[in-house]
């Protein structure tokens, strides 16, 4: 699945490049997109307290710079590690243009929010993972 996005000034810095840590709050917003696609709603999640999906990874390797009015395309791709946890990686390239401009990761971590413990992923995610959006 991919997601398309304009690098607004709020996203960049002083000299119009992308602020790394902008970047990779825009890969969580194609992560959001890619659930809402196949059909999964964050609302539920966020209001049942049985549940939560930390990030307790993240990583992002620029390859060419990405400047304020560029159009971007990100691929998120998921990638199952265990019944508690999976990755998410991005592609990220300009849609004008098939190079590379970055590549991220996350991995998300299934836990129970009261006992701080993992537990087994949603079926809803793990029906996402089998997909291979």
């Amino acid at each position: 699945m991919f997601y398309d996005r304009t690098i607004r000034l709020a996203d960049t810095d002083a000299a119009g490049v992308i602020y790394f840590a902008s970047l990779l709050s825009i890969c969580h917003e194609a992560y959001e997109a890619c659930l809402e696609k196949t059909g999964i709603s964050l609302q539920p999640f966020l209001k049942d307290a049985s549940c939560a999906i930390p990030i307790v990874h993240a990583e992002i390797d620029f390859q060419r710079p990405i400047y304020y009015g560029d159009q971007i395309r990100i691929t998120v791709t998921p990638q199952f590690l265990s019944e508690t946890e999976f990755e998410s990686e991005y592609l990220i390239t300009k849609i004008s243009e098939p190079e590379t401009f970055a590549l991220a990761k996350t991995r998300h971590v299934c836990i129970d929010p009261q006992k701080r413990r993992r537990m087994p992923l949603p079926t809803s995610i793990m029906a996402w993972l089998d997909t291979k959006n």
